[in-house]
């Protein structure tokens, strides 16, 4: 007779759900079966009526093995997803139900990136701490303030609540899981099959260092966020600021917030740390030089900046992600020429679709 199968998952499956969010970690999940040498995880894939569903972009349709009424009750490992259409479906009443009811009868209920919305519409996560993908985690605490948003983590768990950030991150979380339920090895053997470490070093910030804040609608203040992304080693005082923008200070500093959500500091901070990183990544500048350019002043205060922000050093930071043909380019070599100002430029908005 067959062994039963230790723990049972089940992923949610909806029109416009991110197919990476699902397959990574049910690639984890079933190779925890294929290490073990048995079906220790049952797994499955649910829509609320059976049916196929298209993933994002609408280039592949992912076909469940369930519907909600045919769901085991044996499952004890609740898995919701994000993707593009995670937050139309946090408003979608029958499946919030579903959810709600369903979700108190397991061991674990987890999400995948902006799958945090869906589970927070249930009120299931009300006081627990979440992740979430670093876009998003702003939007999240706003509209659920009793949720503890971690903004940099890449998996959290609070209780029997687990959730991890972007996209990849899910794949994180489920080798803690299987930690959890299989042990070390099995996780360490899950992690090698897919070529990875089983634990990350540091959080999100070290690989989502885009600006955490979008550019403001907002003219003057657009402009002036321009003007910081092409300036970060000018002098970016608020009174200075204030002038270039022809605007009180106490002006400045109120709008700037209620447009972008951070304060003028917050948002020269990443501009400048950014920059570093751009440098370290595609630059044979010294450290010093580095410093100077980005705005961070001595190489001293860069490497504060760098641990309080990355928890790595600058020196560790361009070791780990310098650019391959920068690496193999000798001293008497002129470094490639990088800019990536034009990321933030605004005649680009519309292209980004910011």
């Amino acid at each position: 007779m067959t062994e039963p199968a230790k723990h049972s998952v089940a992923m949610l499956l909806y029109k416009g759900v991110a197919a990476s969010d699902v397959a990574g970690p049910l690639e984890c999940f079933g190779l925890a079966n294929y290490v073990t040498g048995r079906l220790f995880y049952d797994i499955h894939t649910f829509t609320s009526d059976g049916k196929p569903v298209a993933a994002a972009g609408e280039w592949l349709e992912l076909k469940p093995n369930r519907a909600f009424a045919s769901l085991p009750q044996t499952v004890d490992t609740l898995m919701i997803p994000g993707g593009p259409a995670a937050l139309a479906a946090a408003k979608d009443s029958k499946l919030i139900a579903w959810l709600s009811d369903r979700g108190k009868r397991v061991e674990r209920v987890c999400t995948i990136c902006n799958g945090a919305f869906i589970l927070a519409a249930t009120g299931l996560a009300n006081g627990a701490s979440m992740a979430t993908h670093w876009l998003y985690a702003e939007q999240l605490s706003r509209l659920h303030p009793t949720i503890a948003v971690d903004r940099d983590a890449i998996y959290v768990r609070s209780g029997r609540i687990w959730s991890s950030g972007g996209m990849t991150s899910g794949i994180d979380m489920a080798l803690a899981i299987i930690e959890q339920d299989a042990g070390r090895i099995v996780a360490l053997e899950v992690a090698r099959q897919m070529v990875l470490h089983q634990r990350r070093s540091g959080g999100q910030s070290q690989y989502s260092m885009h600006l955490l804040a979008e550019f403001s609608d907002l003219p003057v203040v657009r402009r002036l966020q321009q003007h910081i992304v092409d300036n970060p080693a000018g002098d970016l005082q608020i009174a200075t600021l204030a002038r270039w923008s022809a605007m009180s200070q106490r002006s400045l500093m109120r709008l700037f917030k209620e447009q972008s959500g951070m304060t003028p500091g917050e948002f020269i901070a990443d501009v400048r740390l950014r920059h570093a990183c751009r440098l370290l990544e595609a630059s044979e500048q010294e450290l010093k030089e580095i410093a100077m350019n980005s705005g961070l002043g001595s190489e001293n205060n860069m490497r504060k900046v760098f641990m309080a922000r990355l928890k790595l050093t600058p020196a560790q930071y361009r070791a780990r992600f310098r650019q391959a043909d920068v690496a193999q380019a000798t001293k008497t070599q002129a470094a490639p020429a990088y800019d990536d100002t034009w990321l933030h430029r605004t005649d680009v908005m519309e292209f980004q679709g910011r």
